[in-house]
């Protein structure tokens, strides 16, 4: 395109180049993007090979002292004194093949396959054979520097201890394949069908403890007790089981985040090693190994050396860092971080620079911006349909009298005598069930905790008792006080007093850890419907359990406040409007949904949008459960950049563009739905 005044051209306009220095400026541009040094970014395997000196497989590794030692079939045993880089091989006093090891206190044992025990007493003993106590041993763990516990089919369980084997029943009849002590008292074994069992006593008794929905099926095969908060065991399948309960009276299944929330990692696992509060180490067959930095929410696979092919059996840590795995076919790997993979050549971000900080935290930022807008808007809705229930049933004003008025007094007595009856033996069969809970004085108040079957029985009991009676003792006028009260309105009474007087953050561990209505409503869809898949709407409804439950939490909590503010809107409206509908031949309910409820929620419309407001900052709780969140995103975005004032400020700046644009979405509803006549709108 020309200039449009001749006699000026464009200086640097490309067409009036002579056509030798375009192509002269082309091949220059090309070589010096050519010559530009490429940096080379790799990441690679934080594991090494050593020498083990033999080729048969290797079962089960610990650290003894300052020693490391493997065992493996064949009854090959190998140590190392330099922390697992070098090894060599030990004599054994058996042939057989080794399957299991533990050491502690200066001692160790290991078990073979044929159920043989070996015993090292003191980092400088002997080796002794301490018999065969029974067959199909599977593990074994060393409780104190003279005792020794081994697990195995039929849930047997023997105890070595003053120079001989006892057997301890342990009641059950399912397979042990693991057990850990955390001291010489505290410990527990796990097996099939979900078998957990907890001693307290060093073994001489245990108890059940019963494995979470989902894994009560499960072969779990490994078991690690890091301290007495940290529990934690693993299925053949995959499965993460955690207790954080002191003795390990409750269990849960971990959600991976790293599997899309899944409660499994969909691969076979051999064994796993809690290497300290929150990295914990996982082998499986086909060259797995894994190792999780936060407890197992995130598992991340090993990239493992070139060209090797094992079955990993077995860990060894020194410490948090340093350690091996062993394999099937002699195979050890040693590590001095973890088995973290190792990045290579990439730039390590500047986050004291603004700009890469927002490069980093803005899709983590949007995430969590997503999530709580679904949560929130689910919780609105849920909320609001909660409310609107309770508010109707606080404002009906049918009465027990005006119920049972239309019967006769013969009636009313007559089923005052079933009511009675029935409730008495309610609740005789529900107090009966207390004493069991081993409760004193004041301690009752945590009766519905303990036996909430139990408490319900008992209160269905008392309320059918209490009416039964007044019903027997009922006068022609049915002037009783209990026929004064209002069936609906106490239900919704009780249910709005025990969700605006216990704090939201506790209903949010409540409903989700303790009722574990997520992972129940997960379960139960594809019970029937079948695998959800990642991806869908079947997913996007029903693949987090965090989400199930932070939606009911939120709405739950919600609809109780929602509830006041619908039923004073609907106190506000004129009686004769009730008494117009009922006049004209519409039912109380029909009145309700078609003349008083319309104007009612116009009223109240300010009051819910403040309650919806309050609503999208409670949802910041949720990250308690874990659900990815402002909040929790924030979290994760300081525990990487440590940059607070930056992290929690975008945090703070997304939660005003909800709100903001929430209130004013509110604001103009209410413009719209602004009964004329009503109220005092100010001037200008």
């Amino acid at each position: 395109m020309r200039n449009s005044q001749p006699g000026i051209e464009r200086i640097f306009s490309w067409g009036a180049l002579d056509s030798r220095v375009r192509v002269g400026l082309m091949v220059s541009i090309f070589i010096i993007v050519s010559l530009t040094p490429a940096v080379g970014q790799s990441i690679e395997t934080g594991w090494v090979v050593v020498d083990s000196g033999t080729e048969v497989d290797l079962n089960a590794a610990v650290v003894h002292g300052s020693e490391l030692w493997a065992f493996g079939d064949e009854g090959v045993m190998l140590s190392s004194s330099d922390g697992g880089l070098t090894w060599q091989t030990e004599v054994s006093p058996i042939t057989s093949d080794f399957i299991a090891a533990d050491a502690e206190y200066d001692s160790m044992a290991v078990l073979g396959a044929d159920g043989a025990v070996l015993f090292k007493e003191g980092t400088g003993g002997e080796w002794q054979d301490l018999g065969i106590p029974a067959e199909g041993m599977a593990s074994i763990a060393v409780t104190s520097s003279d005792s020794i516990i081994t697990v195995g089919a039929g849930g047997a369980i023997w105890q070595y201890s003053e120079a001989s084997w006892a057997d301890r029943q342990s009641g059950f009849s399912d397979d042990l394949n693991d057990v850990a002590f955390l001291d010489s008292d505290f410990g527990f074994a796990c097996g099939e069908s979900g078998s957990l069992i907890f001693t307290d006593d060093g073994g001489a008794t245990w108890d059940y403890r019963e494995a979470p929905e989902g894994a009560r099926d499960s072969n779990l095969v490994s078991a690690g007790y890091y301290n007495p908060f940290r529990m934690f065991a693993i299925s053949s399948t995959g499965q993460i089981l955690a207790s954080t309960s002191q003795g390990g009276h409750i269990w849960n299944l971990v959600e991976i985040e790293s599997q899309n929330y899944a409660t499994s990692l969909s691969r076979n696992l051999n064994s796993i090693d809690v290497a300290s509060a929150s990295i914990i180490l996982f082998t499986g067959p086909s060259n797995y190994l894994a190792v999780s930095l936060d407890g197992g929410n995130i598992v991340s696979k090993s990239i493992l050396p070139e060209g090797l092919s094992t079955s990993f059996n077995d860990f060894a840590m020194v410490d948090y860092k340093t350690g091996v795995a062993v394999g099937d076919g002699g195979v050890i790997l040693w590590t001095d971080d973890s088995g973290k993979d190792q990045l290579i050549g990439f730039e390590i971000p500047d986050y004291n620079n603004f700009g890469e900080f927002a490069e980093y935290a803005d899709d983590m930022l949007l995430g969590g911006f997503l999530a709580t807008i679904k949560i929130v808007g689910f919780g609105i809705l849920f909320g609001f349909f909660i409310g609107t229930v309770l508010a109707l049933f606080k404002t009906a004003p049918n009465s027990l009298k005006q119920i049972f008025e239309r019967y006769s007094l013969t009636t009313v007595k007559t089923l005052g005598g079933v009511l009675s009856i029935s409730g008495f033996y309610l609740l005789m069969t529900g107090g009966s069930r207390f004493g069991a809970l081993g409760l004193d004085g004041i301690e009752y108040i945590y009766t519905p905790v303990g036996d909430p079957r139990g408490f319900g029985i008992f209160v269905l009991g008392l309320a059918l008792a209490a009416v039964g009676v007044q019903f027997v003792l009922a006068d022609q006028k049915l002037t009783g006080p209990l026929f004064k009260i209002r069936p609906l309105n106490s239900i919704a009474t009780v249910y709005t007093d025990f969700f605006r007087n216990t704090p939201l953050i506790v209903q949010f561990m409540f409903i989700h850890f303790g009722v574990g209505i997520g992972l129940k409503i997960q379960k139960a869809y594809e019970g029937n419907f079948g695998d959800m898949g990642t991806d869908g709407l079947d997913y996007f409804f029903f693949g987090q359990s965090a989400f199930i439950s932070a939606i009911f939490t939120l709405g739950l909590n919600s609809g109780a406040y929602q509830c006041e503010t619908i039923r004073g809107a609907i106190a506000a409206i004129p009686t004769g409007q009730m008494e117009a509908g009922r006049s004209i031949g519409l039912t109380y309910m029909g009145t309700m949904r078609l003349v008083i409820l319309p104007q009612a929620i116009r009223i109240c419309i300010p009051p819910l949008g403040n309650e919806m407001v309050n609503l999208v900052l409670n949802s910041s709780l949720a990250m308690v459960i874990g659900y990815s969140e402002l909040a929790r995103q924030g979290r994760l975005i300081i525990a990487v950049t440590f940059q607070i004032f930056w992290a929690w400020g975008m945090v703070m700046i997304s939660y005003f563009v909800i709100t903001w644009t929430l209130a004013l979405l509110l604001r103009r509803l209410e413009e719209k739905t602004r009964i004329p006549g009503l109220g005092i709108i100010g001037g200008d």
